[in-house]
């Protein structure tokens, strides 16, 4: 139930971010908040969440973390649910190759 309620939590942020923030559907409004701290609105909107979830060293860092861990774990995967063995991204083509790439081909 825990993860659950964790998960719908996750989806209204990132629904958040996406909507009134005009943000990455995929991030949450914590992580954009750790990811723009340099910012003065961000800056404040972050001390304000840490303070919120005040049981946690550091939320905004934890949930950027927690984002990028996903987005790895994503980018990692094959199609047949096996964890790619070397450092290529699936579903790589000769596209989506850097021009230096393509020159030396």
């Amino acid at each position: 139930m825990r993860d659950w309620l964790g998960g719908i939590a996750t989806w209204i942020s990132q629904g958040l971010n996406c909507w009134l923030l005009k943000g990455n559907p995929d991030m949450t409004v914590s992580a954009r908040c750790h990811l723009n701290q340099d910012l003065p609105r961000w800056r404040t909107a972050r001390k304000i969440i840490n303070r919120l979830f005040f049981w946690q060293d550091d939320h905004c860092k934890s949930s950027f973390r927690s984002d990028v861990v996903y987005a790895v774990w994503v980018l990692t995967q094959t199609e047949d649910g096996r964890i790619a063995s070397d450092n290529t991204i699936v579903g790589q083509d000769e596209c989506s190759q850097p021009q230096a790439s393509k020159a030396r081909a």
